[in-house]
């Protein structure tokens, strides 16, 4: 009986360090809505911010390991934690890709790309980035209840995030023909918006392994 109390009070213990991860790499996104159209916008901090979220990765896998090296999990133990482990892998990307946001900023040199991009382009970026950002904070929701009543409207989001990110790039491709001379500029917004298509990516792998989780505790 013992043993089986400190199995699970190790696990809770994960999950929380996992919800702290899910809140850092929020706290990251929605710190790069500005990151390319606000005056003296650190982009150097956020890269800096990514050593929690690797330090909170390192952290949950080498928990999981030795947890599992302790004590054999039966199987849907193992599964939990095999599905937290993934999951924190999923967040870690999410940070790597507000990183590859954040050093293209750096690259362009440019303390406000709004002069050289239309109105049309910035409100899209920033739908864009605010769609994924509720997607990620629906799902630490969900983590936190321990439910999977996001998933479809995550997943409905994602399409939604996927249309903008086309949108996008013909955005760019005609904001490139009217200011051909702007074309150094504005070429690395394609990149940027596919780092933000994929963090929504990311999100909806969060969820669908929240969503097999639960139905594997519900069995």
């Amino acid at each position: 009986m013992y043993k089986m109390t400190n199995f699970s009070n190790e696990v809770q213990t994960i999950e929380r360090d996992l919800l702290s991860m899910g809140d850092e790499v929020l706290h990251q996104m929605e710190q790069l809505n500005d990151v390319f159209f606000a005056p003296n916008k650190d982009a150097n901090g956020l890269i800096q911010q990514d050593e929690m979220v690797d330090k909170y990765d390192r952290q949950i896998h080498t928990s999981i390991l030795h947890l599992i090296s302790l004590q054999q999990p039966l199987p849907e133990e193992l599964k939990t934690l095999t599905t937290m482990m993934r999951m924190a892998r999923e967040l870690e990307r999410i940070g790597d890709q507000i990183v590859n946001v954040a050093e293209l900023k750096i690259e362009l040199d440019v303390n406000d790309l709004r002069p050289y991009v239309s109105d049309s382009f910035v409100g899209g970026y920033k739908e864009m980035l605010d769609l994924s950002t509720d997607m990620l904070t629906q799902t630490l929701e969900g983590m936190k209840d321990k439910s999977h009543q996001s998933v479809k409207k995550v997943e409905h989001q994602d399409e939604d995030v996927d249309a903008l990110f086309f949108s996008l790039q013909q955005q760019i491709i005609y904001d490139m023909k009217e200011t051909p001379e702007q074309i150094e500029k504005l070429a690395p917004l394609f990149l940027a918006i596919r780092y933000v298509e994929r963090m929504a990516d990311h999100v909806v792998n969060i969820n669908r392994r929240l969503s097999e989780n639960h139905e594997l505790d519900r069995s």
